[in-house]
């Protein structure tokens, strides 16, 4: 556990810092060959500021950080009325879920998830949803420790490549 460690909402002065930690994170898990074109142009078209400040004044969406004093080290982000592709599970989706390296398996990603599961029930009474790569075998296992279980399967489409994704849904009793 990380004794310093605070989960919080976003605010847009976070955006900045978002994106980068965001790229991060997205970068060490799946550009595990290298750089291509289709990483590069998903990089810097979607991992942005403008795209953090975005989600963060959208009242559909929640953003969490977590933080260990005064730096980002983790964040979620939680979209409402997002319907899940493997049926009427939930309307609540957990759409990234991004913890530095540094921090994995001190807390950091339990406390964000916990956070996330809180606010989907408080705010619509409603589990989340996920999708996580289906050779993320390190998500995958954290996800089940946690009471996720597979519910379907969808595809993540890069440049012409399509990645497949196993689809979760959280456990009713972790409400």
């Amino acid at each position: 556990m990380i004794p310093e460690l605070n989960i919080r909402p976003g605010i847009p002065e976070d955006a900045s810092r978002l994106a980068v930690l965001a790229t991060q994170v997205w970068l060490h898990t799946y550009a595990t060959d290298g750089i291509n074109s289709d990483i590069a142009g998903y990089v810097l078209g979607e991992l942005t500021p403008e795209k953090y400040r975005r989600v963060l004044s959208d009242p559909s969406s929640a953003v969490l950080v977590a933080e260990c004093g005064t730096s980002l080290i983790g964040l979620a982000v939680v979209k409402f009325d997002a319907e899940c592709p493997a049926g009427n599970f939930s309307s609540v989706e957990l759409q990234t879920l991004y913890v530095q390296e540094h921090f994995i398996g001190r807390g950091a990603g339990k406390s964000l998830l916990m956070a996330a599961q809180a606010l989907a029930w408080a705010k619509a009474h409603a589990v989340l949803w996920l999708t996580v790569n289906a050779q993320n075998a390190r998500a995958i296992a954290f996800y089940a420790h946690l009471g996720y279980t597979k519910v379907g399967t969808t595809h993540f489409v890069l440049g012409d490549g399509r990645y497949e994704n196993h689809v979760l849904i959280g456990n009713t009793a972790l409400r």
